[in-house]
């Protein structure tokens, strides 16, 4: 296969055909095999299970339980159930046909727009090789009726030992019973990723989103290091728009003839392919004897750097990069008015043209000034983002890059450093994919106040805070869907409605701790001392909790669980308004919880659910169970972590009081026969 966005035909033959055929190396990164079970023992899971049961009545449950585990652990996190009343879609390779049994499919609205987004469609929707294909028949299937599917997000994947990764992030559905379905039907037949020809003709902006001329990329790349080396290289701006262009008709020629580019905007590696017939052109023949077939990528690669082709391209698009800051970037305008003042000045001895002219020279090289810092910045805020892109891709899988560099203009223009711009639109991006996953970062640059105007700042949003926190917890204290303000709402809508409003609070107040953190931020760079915060948003001292009494007397194994559940529960908590004491409380609330329940089995982890509401606790071989944060923030920590200590001295001599009980006579148990 020759095709640069699939796995190459040489990696595979190092394989048995069947270990590639029967995707026996296939490993799905999702959630684990425990919090599977868990998620069978709730509501969802139960129906899950029923609706497997209805497709297969004769299959036993153990093997329904093992197919469910399987299709569960292919996401992210575990499935939400939803009810669905409209087609869903699947892509198979070109002249294969789905199986009538398989649960995996989209939405075709969100594979259209993977398409529109030039996505690898093998990588986004995580297929096994044996899956891979450069084109894709689409097929539907109809729901015969309202039914319930299980919404989650693809996992990432790894195959043929870990040589081949792919990230999934794609929205999938799941469907247990295609007996609910009419059969399949074919749709269209799709390319694994669509040609930027194509997406250049239809207004689809690539991942380098305009390079060059637009003057908000570096250019297109082969790969990271080149990136790195242009912004290392560059000296001025002008030539980083310079190299943007060039760089731009380099990768779109060899796109074209090797087959395949990375750009910016992923840069999952250098391009491949191979050339398969003579390129002539008006710069006459790349190269006499072609390589064909499978050849390598490095061969194709060669050809072309050895071309005249090459230097055509990088000729023209330095001329389009040059002409793009000239005309076009707001620095290279300035640029150009201040060389014609300057030979306006040369040539005039009017003195009062001259003064004009001096002014306007001078305002104009205030202006140039301030831009071109503003552009220094703003290139290496954009290094940065190409650094931490892949970590933080990883991590919030739905967010775009381009947002990302969309947001960093914006903080740039605020006038801040590259680095904090850099966190900034990281923020930003993700707060819209992934609310309040991370610190909000404001926009005002609290480093350049006066020490009056952030005290000033610091006062407004102390008591903001303060009055927010309140706020949100009256929100989520008010569980009564008929409330005053929903008044006559039916239930369902009632519900929405004061959901949103809490999420609208939470938002509200995330952003507000945001002003109050770069405030006091400022403060410390200055080495000076922030004001007191008022004693409602007092954080506790983390090192001092380990000298209280409660604490020093837990066992060995409540410290993991207390170490277990901050780790895992602070993070949410604390995006939800939770300040550290509120966030010890739950903590020590899931010791207790945890020691209640020590009898079933190890605990795994701690997860909080979507709406903030409650804490499930996973445990080996063990059904879920919770318990609300609510009702958790009710007593003190210290209160909690004694009754955890008080449940375990109780256990500890109900073991010794059966330990010592004389033993019970011993019978033959009778073979049953298993059902």
């Amino acid at each position: 296969m020759s095709d640069p966005d699939l796995t190459p035909e040489a990696l595979k033959q190092r394989y048995p055909q069947d270990v590639v055929a029967k995707s026996e190396t296939f490993v799905t990164r999702g959630v684990s095999k425990e919090a599977a079970l868990g998620f069978l023992e709730t509501p969802g899971g139960e129906r899950y299970l029923d609706l497997l049961h209805e497709a297969s009545p004769n299959t036993p449950l153990p093997d329904l339980q093992e197919r469910a585990i399987k299709q569960i652990t292919s996401g992210r996190e575990l499935p939400r159930m939803e009810m669905l009343d409209e087609p869903l879609v699947k892509i198979v390779p070109k002249g294969q046909q789905p199986s009538p049994y398989s649960p995996f499919w989209a939405k075709e609205a969100d594979l259209d727009a993977a398409i529109q987004q030039r996505k690898n469609l093998s990588r986004h929707f995580a297929l096994p090789v044996a899956s891979e294909s450069p084109q894709y028949d689409v097929y539907k299937i109809t729901p015969k009726a309202p039914t319930e599917v299980f919404v989650n997000t693809v996992a990432p994947t790894s195959e043929l030992d870990g040589q081949v990764t792919k990230p999934g992030g794609a929205r999938q559905f799941l469907t247990p019973n295609r007996q609910l379905y009419e059969p399949a039907e074919l749709v269209k037949t799709i390319d694994n990723r669509l040609p930027l020809s194509t997406a250049i003709q239809h207004g689809i902006r690539p991942a380098s989103k305009a390079a060059g001329v637009l003057g908000t990329a570096y250019g297109a790349v082969d790969a990271k290091h080149q990136v790195d080396a242009a912004i290392d290289t560059a000296r001025s701006n002008r030539e980083q728009w310079v190299r943007g262009g060039e760089e731009t008709a380099n990768q779109a020629a060899r796109t074209a003839i090797t087959g395949g580019a990375a750009t910016v905007g992923a840069i999952p590696g250098a391009a491949a392919g191979a050339l398969t017939s003579p390129v002539t052109g008006p710069v006459g023949p790349i190269a006499g004897g072609l390589a064909t077939g499978g050849a390598a990528a490095y061969g194709a690669e060669k050809l072309y750097e050895d071309s005249r082709l090459q230097q055509w391209t990088k000729t023209l698009g330095r001329e389009v990069g040059q002409l793009g800051y000239d005309y076009v970037s707001k620095e290279g305008r300035l640029l150009r008015q201040i060389n014609g003042h300057r030979e306006d000045l040369s040539h005039t001895t009017d003195p009062a043209e001259r003064a004009r002219l001096q002014t306007r020279l001078d305002a104009a090289s205030t202006a140039f000034g301030q831009e071109a810092e503003r552009n220094v910045r703003y290139f290496e805020g954009r290094a940065g983002i190409d650094q931490g892109w892949e970590a933080m891709h990883a991590r919030f899988p739905k967010v775009d890059k381009d947002d990302v560099n969309d947001a960093l203009a914006r903080h740039i223009d605020a006038g801040k450093k590259p680095l904090d711009a850099v966190r900034g639109a990281y923020s930003d991006a993700v707060h819209e994919q992934y609310p309040r996953a991370l610190p909000h970062e404001p926009l005002e640059n609290y480093r350049a106040l006066s020490p009056q105007q952030l005290a000033q700042k610091h006062q407004q949003f102390a008591g903001v805070v303060a009055q927010g926190r309140r706020t949100v917890e009256a929100l989520q204290a008010n569980k009564d869907s008929h409330n005053n303000v929903d008044q006559g709402w039916p239930k369902a809508l009632a519900q929405q409605r004061q959901a949103g409003r809490v999420q609208q609070g939470a938002n509200e107040l995330w952003r507000d701790i945001g002003h109050l953190g770069a405030i006091r931020e400022a403060y410390k760079e200055r080495g000076l001392t922030p004001p007191e915060l008022p004693a409602e948003l007092k954080p506790r001292n983390p090192q001092a909790a380990p000298t209280r009494s409660s604490q020093t007397s837990l066992t060995p194994e409540q410290q993991r669980h207390h170490a277990l559940a901050r780790e895992q529960l602070a993070p949410g908590l604390r995006a939800r308004g939770l300040d550290d004491e509120r966030i010890d409380r739950v903590s020590a609330a899931a010791v207790s919880h945890a020691q209640a329940h020590a009898h079933r089995g190890e605990v795994r982890a701690f997860h909080l659910s979507k709406d903030g509401e409650r804490i499930a606790m996973v445990q080996e071989g063990a059904p879920v169970s919770e318990f609300s944060v609510r009702e958790a923030q009710a007593r003190p920590a210290e209160q909690h972590l004694a009754q955890a200590q008080q449940t375990a001295h109780a256990q500890t001599q109900d073991t010794a009081r059966t330990a010592a009980a004389p033993a019970a006579p011993t019978h033959a148990a009778p073979e049953r026969a298993m059902a």
